[in-house]
């Protein structure tokens, strides 16, 4: 068979089919990667998705998905409960970055793949991954008088918590995941009260796990509790209460690399004095965000439409910044 003939079949192959098509053809096709490998190229997508480089995570995120559905189909029965465990995590990723893209249904979907992945491998934490991120994509997709969505989102977020019982770090930090969203939701539907609750709640959590954690790839303790509460302040329309919140912040406190959690602190922030016209200490807000992730500024509606309102009372003499902003983020010409 000259090399012409050979047809190399699509997914990745183990080892001892390499070896033994590469012996009858003379060409060696594509290796299937093993569990550790691809765990390694999953964790390095959550890092990049953290470190707000969504473009990258876009881009490698379809051979990844190939070779992990390659390893369900094809590997060994004794690893498919450690392949279905990283099928869940790798759609998490991919939940997070289509609800970062705007894309609801999308999100939805890699969210409710990640659920039955979870729930085949019965993996306990990644069935609270999944609810989370079924919550976001929920909450992408509702608008604000569907009031449908956002009590499904609710429900998932507080239901998924509950179950979380253990007083272990692992639990304490997706039941304090789980809480942050649910007073979000909260947030999102006018109940300051409830709202408030839940975000006392997290932080009661954050201080028993004692330190700011990225367990779970959830940026989960206290500071990341100081940041929700000033995005509910956001959410709940209160400018002076956000800027209170982020006072109490130290944002160098966060572990490396959660530069997209920075970002919403300096979106939030920039919100609320551009809500009290203090435009010159919204747009250093709007250049620490572009400066930690330069792609959220360009990709998100939120940080357009405050650069828009900045625009639209523009006063160079007191913001001359804000121009080159505008033109950077695509907003200006």
């Amino acid at each position: 068979m000259n090399r012409r003939e050979v047809v190399v079949h699509d997914a990745l192959l183990c080892e001892g089919e390499t070896a033994h098509r590469a012996g009858k053809s003379g060409v060696e096709p594509k290796r299937r990667m093993d569990p550790p490998g691809l765990s390694a190229r999953i964790a390095d997508l959550h890092r990049r998705y953290q470190a707000a480089r969504y473009v990258d995570v876009a881009q490698r995120l379809p051979s990844v998905r190939e070779a992990v559905n390659a390893l369900i189909i094809d590997g060994p029965v004794q690893k498919r409960r450690e392949a279905l465990r990283l099928q869940c995590s790798l759609e998490i990723v991919a939940a997070k970055l289509a609800t970062k893209k705007g894309d609801g249904e999308a999100s939805l979907a890699a969210a409710e793949q990640a659920r039955i992945a979870a729930e085949d491998a019965g993996d306990i934490f990644g069935l609270a991954a999944a609810a989370y991120q079924r919550a976001c994509a929920l909450l992408r997709t509702s608008s604000a008088v569907d009031s449908e969505r956002i009590r499904e989102a609710e429900e998932l977020a507080v239901s998924a918590a509950a179950a979380l019982r253990d007083q272990d770090a692992q639990s304490v930090t997706w039941c304090g995941a789980l809480t942050l969203i649910s007073a979000v939701i909260a947030a999102r539907r006018a109940d300051p009260v409830e709202a408030d609750e839940r975000l006392d709640h997290a932080d009661e959590l954050a201080r028993r796990l004692g330190v700011d954690g990225n367990i779970g790839w959830t940026a989960f303790g206290p500071s990341n509790v100081l940041i929700h509460r000033s995005s509910v302040a956001v959410t709940l329309n209160d400018p002076h209460r956000a800027l209170t919140t982020a006072e109490q912040l130290d944002i160098t406190r966060l572990p490396g690399g959660l530069n997209g959690r920075q970002a919403q602190f300096h979106l939030d922030s920039a919100w609320a004095h551009t809500q009290l016209t203090e435009d010159p200490q919204a747009v250093i807000h709007l250049l620490e965000t572009e400066r930690v992730a330069p792609e959220l500024v360009r990709a998100n509606p939120n940080a357009r439409s405050l650069i828009e309102n900045l625009l639209a009372r523009e006063r160079r003499i007191e913001v001359p910044a804000l121009r080159g902003l505008a033109v950077r983020a695509g907003v200006a010409v």
